[in-house]
């Protein structure tokens, strides 16, 4: 419902934190017009959600202002949901449905579109059901339905239920087929010595602005919320190093479990990385900067990516004084030994930050290799120039001889093409050599 006029209604207890900015953010990258709001702060009810009092004095407000739909935070039942469109004779939607209806506005691959439309089936099929069944006890009002008619009506539920379900499960097999693919693919790179580092954090963090910036990728930027839904896997430039940078799916509070269950293709790219930049709106007050690093690591929690080392990027301090910037720092503490600040739409101190990733990952070590004198040994220098750090090179008459840092994955499969005595660890102090130490 695109540049459709809404009226905001959020309730929570008096102990939760107001998050009408945020509902109304939604609302807006949704393409609705908010014309006001209602904080209604009080335990939820049965019957509406909200006090019957509260929702009295809303449908005065609607019958004066006319807006085109109610959104409702947090969710609602099926029944609550219709409860109040007899009441106000108005449309109204709750926070999942606006979720979902941004979700449908950005799907740009197919994966994301069937992850949305599943999700969007999961989270109707209460609300198809509630609506059905008050629609045949309309149908039957008056004098009492006879057997055959109960029966006709259970039947078409059935019927219609059972169609939900086929459409779903259909979805299920298709996004298992892309997975399946995916999953090839990233075996691919697995073998051929790919690190993967995942970005993360709450939507709108500015992921996107530091994926372009570190890449160059060109991924869709705007000031809206879950503007990237679909995996973005760009290789980062590292010499002697392969490395995928990818930016997934914005974390949010409270996201509806049909929604992680949709995405959770595009989450696992988080949980199967190996090192994980956390990014963070450092433009946030204390408060709700504290909410939305709780909220990620929620997420964390919920697709198993514990354990996996973290970069805390805290980004957009071009927006801050510089005096608040150790106070929230220190919010970052417990969760990583790494937090960089940075401004990604002004790429400041990303070289840092490309320092901190070199520093996070497994050391390189430097290596004397002697190389036969020919077309083969030509063919390996070419390759240790794209797989490692070639630091000299020197040619004699039956040998080429190099000096390169490389990493594990590179070191064993030369080692399986030179003989032993070709290949040769030098040792200094004792520890290995890091590319940007």
């Amino acid at each position: 419902m695109v540049d459709a006029s809404a009226l905001l209604v959020q309730r929570r207890k008096y102990d939760e934190p107001n998050l009408l900015g945020e509902f109304e953010s939604l609302a807006i990258t949704a393409g609705y017009k908010v014309l006001g709001n209602f904080d209604v702060v009080s335990a939820p009810s049965a019957k509406y959600g909200i006090r019957s009092g509260k929702a009295e004095e809303i449908k005065i407000w609607i019958e004066v202002n006319e807006p085109d739909v109610v959104l409702f935070s947090p969710v609602l039942k099926s029944s609550q949901i219709f409860r109040l469109m007899e009441l106000w004779d108005i449309e109204v939607r709750d926070r999942n449905q606006v979720i979902l209806e941004i979700f449908d506005k950005h799907a740009r691959t197919q994966q994301a579109k069937l992850q949305i439309e599943q999700a969007r089936l999961s989270y109707e099929l209460p609300f198809e059901r509630h609506q059905i069944r008050m629609r045949l006890q309309k149908e039957h009002t008056g004098d009492r339905p006879v057997a055959e008619q109960i029966g006709a009506g259970e039947d078409l539920l059935n019927l219609r239920i059972q169609d939900l379900k086929r459409r779903i499960a259909g979805i299920s097999d298709k996004l298992e087929k892309i997975s399946e693919s995916q999953a090839l693919m990233k075996k691919k790179r697995t073998n051929e010595g790919f690190i993967e580092i995942a970005l993360t954090g709450y939507t709108n963090a500015g992921k996107s602005t530091l994926h372009d910036a570190l890449t160059g990728s060109n991924v869709e930027i705007a000031d809206e919320l879950f503007t990237t839904l679909s995996t973005k896997a760009t290789e980062l430039n590292m010499p002697g190093r392969h490395i995928v940078l990818t930016d997934s799916v914005g974390f949010i509070s409270d996201l509806p479990p049909a929604l992680l269950k949709a995405f959770n293709t595009t989450l696992m790219e988080v949980g199967d990385a190996d090192i994980i930049i956390l990014v963070v709106d450092a433009s946030d007050s204390l408060k709700e900067m504290n909410r939305k690093i709780h909220a990620c690591l929620d997420t964390f929690n919920e697709i198993g990516a514990n354990g996996i080392p973290i970069i805390a990027a805290m980004n957009k301090i071009d927006l801050i004084d510089e005096s608040l910037l150790e106070q929230k720092r220190e919010l970052l503490e417990g969760i990583s030994s790494y937090i960089i600040p940075i401004s990604a739409k002004n790429k400041t101190n990303l070289d840092v930050l490309l320092r901190t990733i070199e520093q996070a990952l497994p050391h390189l070590w430097r290596y004397a290799i002697a190389l036969p004198y020919g077309d083969e040994g030509m063919s390996l220098l070419s390759w240790l120039h794209e797989a490692a750090v070639v630091e000299s090179e020197s040619y004699s008459e039956d040998s080429i001889h190099v000096v390169a840092l490389l990493g594990l994955e590179a070191e064993q499969k030369i080692s399986r093409l030179l003989p032993v005595a070709s290949l040769h660890r030098i040792v200094a102090n004792s520890e290995s050599h890091s590319f940007l130490s």
